[in-house]
């Protein structure tokens, strides 16, 4: 079998068996084109063969992408995705050994998550313009993602019956077509209800998505980036202003105010207390840093503020 079929099989295992969103198999399929792609350069040929990859070949594509200068998480995103790819092809019968099972990843640097201040958060929930219906709708899904950090292919699935204005909570469909309900807050649902009285709503089926870009098309993850970058642009100088910024923000702002790990986890949709456990660290950060400018003794500085002498 040639290496374009099996890739094709996996990925329409993925679709239609796992369920996988279509970010997830557009990662897939990107990651394990360049594979294909890499492959065809390095042996000569118009379409490998299964039996002509071996571990030494993996282990080289995993030396380009260091020498190309890739960072080392999406060196061990592509590696994870031909991984997955030699799994299925050994349990479908296709492959006699895995040629990735020994290849070791590299690990991963060493990232704290981009989170907004308390104060530019609330900010940003009074940035769009509520006199427009797009501002009203800007308004409701800011709203949305800061208080339950749903990430954004969840909240662009959403439809107009998840929402429940009585008990004030919202149904998610998350990875692995897995549901969790998450409660969304006071400021949220009123956001929220003002969105559903706009007369472009009012009507709609409750089983219409709950969000559409100004054109009345479905919104999608680009756009969506697109309207909260526009907004965070106007609170902050970080790099990073994406959907997943507020995602991150809601997590560490709960762990902050007390909120209990595994709850967070949930709200999330986390299967892993570790992948929630970074936020820890950055309440732990945060903390260290407000420590190290506010206590007078934290910088080696005497109660008044001057350098204590060595003398």
């Amino acid at each position: 079998m040639v290496l374009t079929n099996l890739i094709n099989q996996f990925l329409r295992h993925l679709r239609v068996e796992r369920a996988c969103s279509d970010e997830t198999l557009r990662a897939y399929e990107s990651d394990l084109r360049k594979f294909n792609l890499w492959l065809r350069e390095v042996l000569g040929v118009d379409d490998p063969q299964l039996h002509q990859i071996e571990a030494g070949e993996i282990r080289s594509f995993v030396a380009s992408l260091h020498r190309e200068g890739y960072a080392r998480r999406t060196i061990g995103r592509r590696l994870a995705a031909v991984k997955s790819l030699m799994k299925f092809g050994l349990a479908e019968g296709v492959l006699k050994s895995n040629p990735a099972a020994l290849v070791v990843a590299p690990k991963p640097e060493k990232r704290l998550p981009t989170v907004l201040s308390k104060e530019e958060a609330e900010t940003l929930m009074e940035l769009p313009d509520l006199t427009t219906e797009s501002g009203v709708r800007d308004a409701a899904l800011l709203e949305l993602l800061y208080a339950t950090g749903i990430r954004r292919s969840e909240l662009c699935g959403l439809r107009l019956r998840d929402f429940d204005q009585h008990q004030g909570t919202i149904r998610v469909l998350g990875k692995g077509s897995k549901e969790r309900i998450v409660p969304i807050g006071s400021a949220a649902s009123a956001a929220l209800l003002r969105y559903l009285q706009l007369p472009s709503v009012i009507g709609r089926a409750s089983n219409d998505l709950l969000f559409l870009r100004d054109s009345g098309k479905p919104l999608d993850g680009n756009a969506l980036y697109a309207i909260v970058r526009r907004y965070m642009r106007r609170v902050t100088e970080q790099s990073k202003k994406s959907p997943h910024v507020l995602r991150h923000s809601f997590a560490t702002h709960l762990l902050e105010n007390g909120a209990g790990l595994r709850e967070v986890a949930e709200m999330l949709g986390h299967s892993s207390l570790s992948t929630t456990q970074v936020y820890t660290h950055v309440t732990i950060e945060r903390l260290r840093n407000a420590y190290a400018s506010a206590h007078p003794r934290a910088g080696g500085k005497d109660q008044k503020g001057e350098k204590r002498s060595e003398e």
